[in-house]
């Protein structure tokens, strides 16, 4: 299984802490993405790094080396951030079979990553106070997605999708409409795979997140992964 990270992006939320891309952030010492690839090293095959923005050259810096402990790096350009189910399918042509995207600027709990990742088609989620601010997730009781909803108005539920994921090709072929926002928005390819292939998509419930956001969500994340 190969895997998708998405890369690009301006960091504008964080710009005034940091002048980097975000995705390097050092978290106790650490840039934030290395977090998600040393639980993707021994699982995958290939890191396809999605990038672009101001920050791409800084980036391709930091990997020159083209692999990250031993796993490949392929480097696609996103020429217009659209959304990112976009993204993810800026790197279609470097994926076969069921492979995992993930967006580079979050750092997820091992076991979930691990059960993501052992699985079948499925996304990763967690319970936040504030749903409305990320794209929302209804499970059946079965534990399959039956509604996923982008940053609703009204309340729906408070399970949110961490921004990782297994998919197969599918994803590739499906075509949305952007939202009211100008994107491609992944929820909405996920619903049209579910009503129109009839897709199974495992809610899986990972142990911990940290969006990286702003200075507050970054001194929480030192905090709690300070013992790690």
């Amino acid at each position: 299984m190969d895997a998708i990270v998405l890369m690009a992006g301006k960091g504008t939320r964080m710009a005034k802490y940091y002048e980097g891309p975000k995705q390097l952030l050092p978290v106790n010492g650490k840039p934030v993405v290395e977090y998600l690839l040393d639980e993707l090293v021994g699982k995958i095959d290939k890191l396809v790094f999605v990038v672009g923005g101001p920050h791409e050259q800084t980036i391709r810096e930091h990997f020159k080396s083209d692999e990250y402990k031993g796993v490949p790096i392929v480097f696609v350009v996103q020429k217009e951030q659209l959304g990112l189910a976009h993204a993810f399918k800026t790197g279609k042509d470097e994926v076969s079979g069921r492979w995992v995207g993930t967006v580079g600027d979050d750092i997820f709990g091992s076991k979930g990553v691990a059960n993501l990742l052992s699985g079948e088609v499925g996304v990763l989620a967690s319970k936040v106070d504030n749903p409305e601010a990320f794209g929302v997730l209804v499970a059946d009781k079965e534990g399959y997605l039956a509604k996923a909803v982008e940053k609703p108005q009204e309340f729906v539920s408070d399970l949110v999708w961490n921004g990782a994921m297994v998919m197969d090709p599918d994803f590739f072929e499906i075509e949305v409409e952007p939202s009211a926002r100008g994107e491609y928005e992944t929820p909405d390819v996920w619903m049209k795979l579910i009503h129109e292939k009839g897709k199974k998509i495992k809610v899986v419930e990972g142990e911990y997140w940290f969006p990286i956001n702003d200075k507050e969500q970054l001194e929480e994340a030192e905090r709690m992964l300070g013992g790690k």
